[in-house]
């Protein structure tokens, strides 16, 4: 399955199948806090990417766009589809909701963070990182 089918999508949408994939389960703190993490990458640029489609699309940086992750299929349904898949699902309703309000400013940005792990998850890189906040069932880090 190509990536190019998610390089349609609009920033925000991107964006709402992103927190879909990695945050749908969690409260809207929680899917705020990772919609800030991205936020924070496309402010930063240089390594991290250009832009939300090139910071959410950089290989190995979001596992549930690696092809091999359970999530992949699902999202790659729903990128093919995105305005039917809005009106199926509210929980994708409202990750398309955060994600539009933290691209536009309506919704601000809770957190500097520029990674953020699962609890459940070991991530050799977050022994080299400061953690700076727990939201839901996610640590969030930052360079220093």
């Amino acid at each position: 399955m190509g990536m190019s089918r998610f390089h349609q999508l609009t920033d925000a949408q991107l964006l709402a199948v992103c927190l879909y994939g990695e945050a749908r389960g969690e409260s809207d703190c929680g899917k705020i806090a990772v919609a800030s993490t991205i936020k924070e990458r496309v402010k930063q640029g240089g390594w991290y990417g250009l832009g939300y489609k090139g910071v959410i699309l950089k290989p190995y940086q979001f596992s549930c766009f690696n092809c091999s992750d359970p999530n992949f299929t699902k999202l790659f349904e729903i990128a093919g589809d995105f305005s039917r898949s809005v009106d199926k699902s509210a929980t994708l309703r409202r990750c398309y909701e955060i994600a539009r309000g933290i691209i536009e400013g309506s919704i601000q940005q809770t957190l500097r963070s520029t990674h953020y792990k699962t609890h459940c998850c070991k991530a050799s890189w977050a022994d080299k990182m400061k953690k700076i906040a727990t939201v839901d069932s996610h640590s969030f880090y930052m360079e220093g």
